[in-house]
């Protein structure tokens, strides 16, 4: 790949992540957050309410029903809300209860309340409930990302030593919640004559790896619990990892998101300077 299309694809991919983040179920319009205990609990803007919606949503919404691994919705006499299902393109009201799709298989579904989204976290045996604003004030208002400037030099093609069987490694989130990830070998590569080695994982059923990692810019310019990283899934024996498309994970934009945090052999001792800076707020 030439500089100049190294470049396009860069720029590209900026323009690509900036559309995702303020898109109207993008990081940026999380409003909420709430863990859900087995049991019923109620759903709605008054303060007894365990999942506390902003107002002008009605004082009681429904309730979520967690029983073992299904969460079932039902809603309040009179209230309208509707849900929109996984991949789904419109919304249908909703009249009798409802098993909803967690996150854990995909897409979830979304239960909309005007311009209010709930949508149903799970990991492992926990839930939790995010609330999404479609007209959140960070998302209408998002000044934009800062970034270093592209540098050839930091799209790296890196040697793969395979795992044999694939290594299973555990990421670790803020919430201390670990969860279990398959790596399919070591990715080496050098930089300025020293050999660095990182643990990429299967990213799900998505046909890319993922990285999270760390490194020595984390302590001024770039987010402080490391950044995130996507890259194609390996060929003949090499993985190419492109530092200009590393980026902040989503606890950089929102305090109800839950990230995880980098492995300890996924933290690298150089300043890693490309990608994403760290936010302004």
């Amino acid at each position: 790949m030439s500089k100049s299309e190294h470049e396009r694809e860069i720029l590209a991919w900026r323009k690509a992540r900036v559309a995702r983040l303020t898109a109207i179920d993008g990081w940026l319009s999380l409003v909420g957050r709430f863990e859900l205990s087995p049991g019923e609990s109620l759903v709605g803007s008054a303060e007894l309410c365990a999942v506390q919606l902003p107002s002008p949503a009605p004082s009681a919404v429904g309730q979520l029903l967690q029983d073992g691994q299904r969460v079932v919705f039902t809603a309040a006499p009179g209230v309208e809300v509707g849900v929109r299902r996984a991949r789904a393109q419109v919304t249908e009201p909703i009249t009798a209860p409802i098993a909803l799709t967690t996150d854990a298989h995909g897409e979830p579904d979304r239960l909309v309340v005007g311009s209010l989204r709930l949508e149903i976290m799970q990991r492992g045996s926990s839930f939790a409930v995010r609330v999404r604003d479609t007209q959140s004030q960070a998302r209408l208002g998002f000044g934009g990302i800062d970034y270093y400037p592209i540098l050839h030099e930091w799209r790296i093609v890196a040697r793969l030593e395979p795992y044999d069987p694939a290594k299973q490694i555990e990421l670790v989130y803020e919430s201390g919640e670990p969860e279990p990830y398959r790596s399919p070998g070591a990715a080496v590569f050098q930089w300025q004559g020293v050999e660095y080695r990182l643990d990429p994982v299967f990213d799900g059923h998505r046909p890319r790896l993922y990285l999270v990692f760390g490194d020595q810019t984390n302590r001024d310019t770039t987010y402080g619990a490391g950044r995130f990283l996507y890259a194609p899934l390996p060929q003949a024996g090499q993985v190419v990892l492109d530092f200009n498309q590393a980026f902040s994970p989503p606890c950089a934009f929102t305090p109800y998101a839950v990230c995880p945090l980098p492995p300890p052999q996924n933290r690298l001792a150089l300043r890693v300077e490309a990608g994403e800076k760290r936010p302004h707020a």
